[in-house]
């Protein structure tokens, strides 16, 4: 179909995916065994090569995704083996966000990304998913990331929304209030 994105695609097939997981009561499994499938192909580029390549033969790139789905789940297997069929394997990792994504949205969960320039301790951890639960209404799944380039403070990431409480970023609005007034000739 023209006109059609590929997260387009990977939105159709992930719906499809999810309700036919929800409807089995196998979501997690689902889940969980396409992120594998996904961390394989990321991880060899032998795989990617043999399942991209155009001189492969549609039978081969099959009997290689039958392979490596032995023992999965069936639903899995299938949506792996389609999507080969119709020429959007290309869009497997899309899918697999999408997937996780209804999944959250499914279990009432918000991914929140925190990066810090330390580790936070377990407490500071679980205030700040306790506020984020009390203004959010839903469970928090924190993902955590160090950075000493944040110098100090947190930079929180909820949804889409991002709340920048870093020491760096309050030194470059410093900074910038200063250039600004030198500009102006309020700085004395």
């Amino acid at each position: 179909v023209q006109g059609v994105s590929e997260a387009q695609v990977a939105r159709v097939y992930a719906r499809a995916l999810f309700d036919a997981a929800r409807d089995a009561g196998r979501i997690e499994t689902v889940r969980r065994e396409l992120d594998g499938f996904v961390a394989a192909l990321a991880a060899s580029a032998s795989l990617r090569h043999v399942l991209a390549d155009p001189q492969v033969g549609d039978d081969a790139k099959h009997r290689v995704l039958v392979e490596l789905t032995h023992g999965a789940d069936p639903l899995v297997a299938s949506a792996l083996v389609l999507l080969q069929k119709k020429g959007r394997l290309a869009v497997v990792a899309e899918v697999r966000d999408e997937l996780e994504a209804l999944a959250a949205a499914e279990a009432q969960v918000v991914k929140v990304e925190v990066t810090s320039a330390i580790a936070l301790d377990a407490d500071a951890e679980e205030r700040l998913a306790a506020k984020v639960a009390a203004a959010t209404g839903r469970r928090v799944k924190l993902t955590k990331r160090v950075d000493a380039g944040v110098l100090g403070g947190l930079v929180v990431r909820v949804g889409d929304v991002i709340v920048d409480g870093s020491l760096r970023s309050r030194l470059a609005q410093l900074r910038q209030r200063l250039v600004t007034a030198e500009v102006r000739g309020d700085a004395k």
